[in-house]
């Protein structure tokens, strides 16, 4: 939770910039989910709902076919197969407690 307040971003998967973002997107909602976290204080004192932050993210990386892929191809996240799975993974985690 320390790591996650400090470091709370969705422009970027912290310390890897593009690279695995849809996986840290996945992980994220999955731990906070799982923790039972609704919002966080991030280290600038901002409370924030990440799942509203998150599923507007998602929404507004989406691709007129439906899918997401990452321009970063590293850890295969550039086959929208993958990708469209961790983000379908990661809005089931949002969708759950709405």
């Amino acid at each position: 939770m320390q790591w996650i307040t400090e470091n709370y971003t969705l422009d970027e998967n912290p310390g890897l910039g593009a690279e695995g973002l849809y996986y840290y997107y996945h992980t994220m909602a999955k731990a906070l989910a799982i923790a039972d976290v609704d919002f966080l204080k991030t280290k600038e004192g901002k409370i924030v709902d990440w799942r509203a932050d998150l599923a507007q993210k998602l929404l507004n990386l989406q691709k007129g076919d439906g899918s997401w892929a990452n321009s970063a191809g590293r850890w295969m996240e550039s086959d929208t197969t993958l990708t469209t799975a961790y983000m379908l993974m990661a809005l089931s985690r949002v969708h759950a407690t709405l």
